[in-house]
This record gives structure tokens, sequence and C-alpha cells, in this order.
């Protein structure tokens, strides 16, 4: 999994959702990928979250979100991306639940 550019908050969500259903295996305490068995590692990002009309720039807040990812398999997240939310919108309820 990649790290979130332009998207909104319940896509990241749900792509993650997905991505640890469909391509990562419990094996006991660990994660592992189901294509070559590598345990899953974290990266952590740092999301700049800003509406729409901001064009990926302005006083946006940073969140840190964790981006799950196989080493073996793909490319290490990018430390930045962007959400784009609606005025008001809570992001950091949305990432905890």
């Amino acid at each position: 999994m990649q790290t979130p550019h332009h998207v909104g908050v319940d896509c990241f969500v749900a792509e993650e959702a997905l991505f640890l259903a469909i391509a990562c295996l419990e094996y006991g305490d660990n994660i592992n990928c189901v294509q070559c068995g590598t345990r899953i590692k974290w990266e952590v990002a740092f999301i700049s979250t800003h509406t729409s009309a901001e064009l990926c720039i302005g006083a946006g807040k940073i969140n840190l979100v964790d981006i799950p990812y196989c080493p073996h398999c793909e490319e290490t997240p990018y430390v930045r991306g962007c959400f784009h939310v609606y005025e008001g919108q809570d992001v950091a309820a949305q990432l905890a639940s």
C-alpha cells in the first residue's frame, strides 16, 4: 500500500482495510504478505490535511499515519502525503475508528 495523496480520509481507510483483508494473512502475532510470505511492515507518514480548495497548500494540520506495506513486493511508502477533507471533518476520529 502506498501513502495517500489527494484522497479523502474515508477512501484511505477503505483502501487500508481492503489491503489488510486481501493482501495480508495473519500468521500467529504477525501479518504477512499473501504473495511472498514476508512480514508486513508499517511506515509512518506525515499526512497534510486540507480542503480541496487549498490545492495541497495552506495551513493544513499534519497527522501521523501508519502505512502497511510488504517490503519485498512494494516500495517503501513515501513519508509525506495529503488528505482532502470537508470543513469540520475530524480526521483523527475517522482514522481511529
